[in-house]
């Protein structure tokens, strides 16, 4: 269920200032995850009626909504809810894990989506470091597909953490996933609502292997971005 909104960011949704919901409940559990109070489902600081009276305030200036989490297509009411947004004229940017491929084709083919980001943790054969359930493997390898074809602005990214993932990795990941539009490196940066700070670490990564990794995947996507 939605938990809350930021208002207004200018780096949740590419090329639109746009306001950000978070939904509660995930089925991943990501040692670095600074959302870590969203995994569990949580009842909602804000409601859905606050929500859409704030966009309707500000449409002058909001242009779209990022839909992220915990993992948005577990919520039931995902569907519903973006048809909102979309009757009021935002564009809407989804982020997800990528384990709920059927939901995620239906909206797109109901055209529901403007944007889509999808987490691709690493390499398949380290998955099982995030998951609670191994088949949701062959979800994200099918969610991949169906972004790559969709015909929608979208990126993959992975959270860049030099203890959990090696330069080899993002090899295996690129080789997997390539081609693609946008492969987007997010640095790992600690923070104290990082989920498990013994497994991933209390140092951010070295932006150094950032720019190792872009070196050694360059002309596998049409776009490689770094995000500090």
């Amino acid at each position: 269920m939605m938990y809350d909104f930021m208002p207004v960011s200018f780096v949740d949704f590419p090329g639109k200032i746009a306001a950000t919901v978070f939904v509660s409940g995930c089925n991943f559990l990501c040692s670095y995850c600074h959302n870590s109070y969203l995994i569990p489902l949580r009842e909602g600081v804000r409601s859905e009626k606050e929500f859409f009276d704030y966009l309707k305030k500000r449409a002058n200036v909001i242009e779209g909504v990022c839909i992220t989490g915990g993992e948005p297509t577990l919520w039931k009411g995902l569907k519903d809810f973006i048809k909102e947004i979309k009757a009021l004229n935002f564009s809407v940017k989804l982020d997800t894990n990528g384990s709920r491929p059927q939901i995620l084709k239906n909206l797109l083919e109901e055209k529901l989506i403007d944007y889509v980001a999808m987490d691709v943790k690493a390499p398949l054969e380290k998955y099982d470091l995030f998951l609670k359930n191994k088949a949701d493997i062959n979800n994200i390898q099918k969610s991949v597909e169906i972004i790559k074809n969709s015909g929608v602005d979208y990126e993959f990214r992975t959270t860049v953490n030099d203890k959990l993932l090696a330069l080899e990795d993002f090899i295996s990941i690129s080789d997997w996933i390539s081609p693609a539009k946008r492969y987007a490196l997010q640095r790992y940066k600690y923070a104290e609502g990082v989920l498990d700070k013994n497994i991933s670490g209390i140092e951010d990564c070295d932006i150094k292997f950032l720019l190792e990794i872009k070196k050694a995947i360059s002309g596998k996507f049409s776009e490689i971005l770094i995000r500090q």
